[in-house]
């Protein structure tokens, strides 16, 4: 019997390579009396390159006369998609709230109150999604429809909400995303006649980042426009990023790059390039096989749903809650055949397949409508009855004495799925039953549309090449709507300010209050920061959003981790 601990090797790895930085600074001390200004162990799990290589370039790519305007108008429009990204990533945050604290309410048994005076905050929620969790009762209508499957804001965890396989291209698309975030800031700061003084990278414990430095005093001569844009310019360059990422993959530019190299594009099913090694389909599910269908949805029809692509249909099989629309009819099979032993249909959140030691049965139900005029199950061998059963929709179409079931599965975490492939080389149909969580099988097996054509070339390059730019997107998205949140330490946090401030400033030129020296954008030598001239009603505001978001924000990191716990 397998040990169900989880292995150690990732952390001691992780220690040991740390351990090993920390003791080549300390010989680095020892045998050169001192260490480089450019790199710098800030502490023992946080080591920081720093640079000044790349100023020149950066001034001269901002200040060049045949893009001035161009660049002009491009941080511009970056102020209002950063104002945008900020009313709209603060709304999902208050929704990312009530759906995590009614999903522990739920979880942890809480009995949510069920009256008309939660509806405004059901609409506001997402509307009727429904919880699919092991709850006892009846479950109360408030908790149901706000902790709804698709929660706003979701922890990434290496490990544990993110595959172990795809680490890698989760640090490389974080690192590159962090980078196109900061030279946002520094080539806006540039225009704005502000040089960057050094940029560089840092790795904190595994998360790796970037970080530019400007001058402070300079920053502040700056005047409040210009700072809008050198502040919304990195949120501005992670949304570009996402568009053209996006795009890319959209048009079909990527896969006909790949063409261009030597793979042949698969439409109308997917190719496997990676199956895991833990994986029970690890030795039955060859690499480069081709699927082409799962349980009924056949991955090359538009009609099926789930999805414009091949790819998008097999991610919406596997990932769609309950299986739905993945079978279209249910299988004949005579009663007398069944095995029931007491514990095949006993199915809980701990044991979603059921509780029977005999791993060749499973638990089946009435198909479609019938289950509800004749709610009772039987146990069957499951891979006898889906290989070799004739299929059916009511058991009058079934001979005698038989009935129309199905594979049970009140649990997401616990199907029965049929995968339709070919072997490589191979023409003819094999069937191959997986029986467990579509979502573990979404994650263990890799596919790509693509297919080398020459045996040379590697099988999951293609796919490799996509999931790191699916990563790239989603932290794209990531650092444009969080960085643009106005809570303190953020982004958005002095886009606010700067709004109010220039806010006041306008007040008091329409009033004619103002001075005739801050009318202009740059500010005058030891002039004080025109940031910092909130008014009280100002201030108040910006204190009241600041603190409000932040907590809103602790809030929802820490609610979304004690939900995995729970």
């Amino acid at each position: 019997m397998e040990s169900s601990y989880p292995s150690l090797l990732p952390v001691l790895w992780f220690v040991g390579a740390w351990a090993l930085v920390n003791l080549g600074f300390v010989l680095a001390r020892l045998v050169c009396r001192r260490t480089s200004d450019s790199v710098e162990l800030v502490s023992p799990l946080h080591v920081r390159i720093t640079t000044r290589a790349l100023n020149g370039a950066v001034e001269a790519i901002a200040q060049s006369p045949r893009i001035a305007r161009v660049l002009d108008g491009f941080y511009a429009a970056g102020v209002f998609v950063g104002v945008a990204s900020m009313v709209l990533c603060t709304g999902l945050l208050g929704i990312a709230a009530i759906q995590i604290a009614a999903a522990i309410g739920i979880r942890a048994g809480a009995a949510l109150p069920s009256v008309d005076l939660w509806q405004p905050l059901v609409a506001l929620a997402g509307g009727s999604a429904g919880y699919t969790g092991p709850a006892e009762g009846p479950e109360p209508r408030l908790g149901r429809r706000l902790a709804g499957d698709a929660q706003v804001l979701q922890p990434i965890i290496p490990g544990v909400t993110l595959p172990a396989g795809h680490l890698w291209h989760y640090l490389v698309a974080l690192a590159a995303c962090a980078v196109i975030h900061e030279l946002g800031h520094a080539c806006a700061a540039a225009r704005a006649r502000v040089p960057m003084r050094a940029c560089g990278v840092f790795l904190l414990g595994i998360y790796p980042g970037a970080f530019v430095e400007l001058c402070p005093r300079l920053v502040a001569r700056s005047g409040v426009g210009r700072r809008l844009r050198i502040v919304c310019a990195g949120v501005w360059h992670n949304a570009v990023t996402a568009l053209a990422v996006w795009a890319l993959v959209r048009s079909g530019g990527l896969g006909a790059a790949f063409a261009r190299a030597g793979w042949a594009q698969v439409t109308d099913a997917v190719v496997v390039t990676e199956v895991a090694g833990h994986s029970p389909l690890q030795g039955r599910l060859p690499l480069r096989s081709v699927v082409h269908r799962v349980d009924d949805v056949r991955l090359g029809n538009a009609s099926a749903g789930f999805g414009a692509t091949a790819i998008a249909r097999w991610t919406g099989v596997l990932t769609a809650g309950g299986g739905r629309g993945s079978t279209d009819a249910g299988f004949c099979v005579d009663a007398r055949a069944n095995q029931d032993d007491g514990l095949c249909c006993e199915m809980s959140a701990r044991f979603p397949l059921g509780e029977s030691p005999d791993a060749a049965i499973f638990c089946f139900e009435m198909f479609a409508r019938e289950r509800l005029e004749r709610a009772q199950s039987w146990c069957f061998d499951l891979r006898a009855v889906l290989a070799q059963s004739a299929r059916c929709r009511t058991s009058r179409e079934c001979l005698r004495g038989d009935v129309c079931v199905v594979p049970r599965a009140p649990y997401a975490s616990g199907r029965a799925l049929r995968l339709y492939y070919r072997a490589p080389g191979s023409r003819r149909e094999e069937m191959l039953v997986y029986a467990g969580s579509p979502a573990e099988l979404w994650l263990e097996v890799q596919v790509s549309s693509l297919e080398p054509r020459f045996a040379w070339l590697p099988l999951a390059l293609p796919a490799g090449v996509e999931t790191l730019l699916q990563y790239v997107l989603s932290f794209s998205l990531a650092f444009c709507l969080l960085n643009a949140l106005p809570a303190w330490h953020l982004d958005g946090n002095l886009a606010l300010k700067l709004l109010i401030a220039g806010s006041r400033r306008r007040q008091q030129a329409d009033a004619g209050v103002a001075d005739k020296q801050a009318a202009p954008e740059t500010q005058a030598d030891g002039q004080d920061d025109p940031a910092d001239d909130l008014g009280s009603g100002g201030q108040l505001l910006y204190t009241v959003v600041g603190t409000s978001t932040t907590v809103l924000l602790v809030w929802c990191a820490a609610g979304s981790i004690l939900l995995l716990a729970l």
